[in-house]
């Protein structure tokens, strides 16, 4: 663009801000004013009991501690086992074909292990998620169907049953059992019926 027009663009630009400014008319600013406040503060009907503090609310949720959190995480790994030990027995396989069933568990175990051995000192929890890492690659499916781990599975099942027995302490047990309520007979009664 050259010198011409470009004097040109902002001449004529000039001459419209010129034109809209002779009509424009600012408006009146607004004011605001504040309400008259007294000299003194209203006075108090009473004065407070300033010698009692009040009690504390009670807190809405009650914590869970690190034992509640480790007995939980023992309980959830127990389950896992009884799971793996069930597959492992069977080779990870469903009516003799592989399956992904036995995969899944020493991933969730090891996740819970490793969560568990922060809490702890306790060795079993970092043991078990070592283990559980070291054969997890002959627990997929895949590794299943080629058959080349099938006499190392009841093995590991049995290893499976061992952490198992570690892990789940008889504090544990206990807690399985009350939850189900069996009757003082000992005996499971199944699931009741109403009448």
């Amino acid at each position: 663009m050259d010198k011409q027009t470009l004097a040109t663009i902002i001449l004529e630009g000039a001459r419209v801000i010129s034109g809209i400014m002779k009509t424009y008319t600012p408006r009146e600013p607004s004011v605001y004013t504040l309400p008259e406040l007294p000299d003194s503060p209203p006075p108090l009907d009473s004065e407070p009991d300033l010698t009692e503090a009040p009690e504390p609310e009670p807190p809405l949720v009650e914590h869970i501690t690190t034992d509640d959190t480790i007995r939980y995480q023992r309980r959830e790994i127990a389950k896992e086992l009884i799971l793996l030990e069930g597959h492992l027995q069977q080779g990870c396989k469903i009516n003799g074909r592989a399956c992904d069933c036995c995969e899944k568990h020493p991933i969730k175990i090891e996740g819970l292990a490793q969560e568990t051995a922060g809490m702890t000192p306790e060795p079993i929890f970092s043991d078990l998620a070592a283990w559980v890492e070291e054969i997890s690659p002959l627990t997929t499916e895949s590794a299943s169907a080629s058959g080349q781990f099938d006499d190392q599975y009841p093995s590991l099942a049995i290893k499976a049953r061992e952490f198992r027995k570690a892990i789940m302490t008889p504090d544990i047990v206990k807690e399985v059992v009350d939850e189900k309520e069996i009757p003082s007979g000992g005996e499971d009664p199944g699931p009741q019926v109403s009448p």
